[in-house]
């Protein structure tokens, strides 16, 4: 410079300069491109709660209310508890609501009350179960369908009177979030059916709404625009192998994320997993929608399955939570047998993981 600044010149010039070094600065923190390294924190950190189908082991007993004290510890901020309706067969008309005796709402509503207070929130989640399914795999809800307009229109009723239920329990309860329907792939494409379910449902419930997809048929379905989340039951094939490494299912959840990401970019809603688990056997992430549990025990591959998914959605934004499949109301009940090599992860290593996962720490309150 060939001469001085001014006193006054110098002062804005200076000034100037100060101002474009901030702007730079912010701009660049405030950067988050695909290859971020922020850790974003879950906001719904659900654990699945299922019922024992039997008084006093089931929801509203003791053996729950000691569970929820378990669930605290390990770091959930959110329970999901599961409701049935039941259909004879796949192409029944009629749904059958209330025929559990266990499962009585006087005992949900003592379940919700509970997990109020130990500062729970509650996620309520309905089923539908065909009977048969043991001797016939296709009387599963998923192969619900009716191409007869009158048949379809009849089941849509009934399957509304059931949802309607469940959202006036919702709403006198509190309970924070509603499912509208869970699998129910060959009905899912009926978009004016479920908009019209979903606006009656609003008229007698004011909290979240979501559906649970099946998978990667959540791109299928056309109704999200009118939910608060989109919802997936995530059983993802991460890995054709036993024994993968961790980065091997790293890798395995890349088939799949950048489907979840492009839905959740088209609807500019959030996603939750409604359900996510894995079997504590040997092949737990090759087909984890099985519920067979063929295969040696292991605890490992079951946490190392839950321990990839947390690292492949660690910098992912649109995912709101997950719900891990699944804790019982009395782990010392008639299905004991099964939790060796079952979905719940109750003192196994996954339990760590998802604590891991989870954290205690600034965690923030879910809506």
């Amino acid at each position: 410079m060939s001469s001085l600044l001014k006193p006054k010149t110098a002062k804005y010039f200076f000034l100037s300069i100060a101002v474009l070094v901030i702007l730079i600065f912010t701009v660049a923190s405030n950067f988050k491109g695909s290859d971020s390294n922020e850790v974003y924190d879950l906001k719904y950190k659900g654990a699945v709660l299922t019922h024992i189908h039997s008084i006093g082991n089931g929801y509203g007993s003791q053996s729950s209310k000691d569970m929820h004290s378990h669930l605290k510890n390990i770091g959930y901020n959110y329970v999901q508890l599961n409701t049935f309706a039941y259909m004879r067969n796949r192409k029944d008309t009629n749904i059958y609501i209330g025929g559990d005796p266990s499962m009585a709402v006087p005992y949900l509503e003592s379940e919700i009350q509970n997990l109020h207070e130990i500062g729970f929130k509650v996620m309520l989640k309905p089923h539908i179960w065909i009977g048969g399914h043991d001797l016939d795999p296709d009387n599963w809800r998923s192969k619900i369908d009716f191409e007869d307009i009158e048949k379809r229109e009849k089941w849509f009723d009934s399957y509304t009177k059931f949802i309607l239920g469940e959202a006036e329990l919702a709403q006198r309860t509190g309970v924070e979030m509603l499912v509208v329907g869970t699998e129910l792939v060959g009905v899912s494409k009926y978009t004016d059916d479920w908009k019209k379910l979903i606006d009656d449902v609003r008229k007698v419930y004011r909290g979240k709404l979501t559906y649970a997809a099946e998978g990667i048929n959540a791109k299928n379905i056309e109704f999200w625009y009118a939910l608060d989340y989109i919802g997936i039951d995530a059983y993802f094939a991460l890995t054709d192998k036993i024994s993968p490494s961790l980065d091997e299912l790293v890798e395995g959840w890349k088939k799949f994320e950048p489907e979840i990401k492009n839905l959740s970019d088209k609807y500019d809603i959030q996603v939750i997993f409604t359900e996510i688990g894995y079997k504590s056997v040997e092949g737990a992430a090759i087909k984890p929608w099985e519920w067979k549990q063929d295969g040696k025990t292991s605890e490992e591959e079951q946490a190392l399955a839950f321990k990839a998914t947390s690292i492949a959605f660690r910098d992912k934004p649109y995912l709101a939570g997950v719900f891990i499949w699944k804790y019982f109301t009395d782990m010392n009940s008639y299905e004991r047998g099964n939790n060796e090599k079952g979905f719940t992860p109750y003192g196994k290593e996954a339990e760590k993981v998802i604590s891991e996962w989870f954290g205690t720490s600034d965690e923030k309150t879910a809506q």
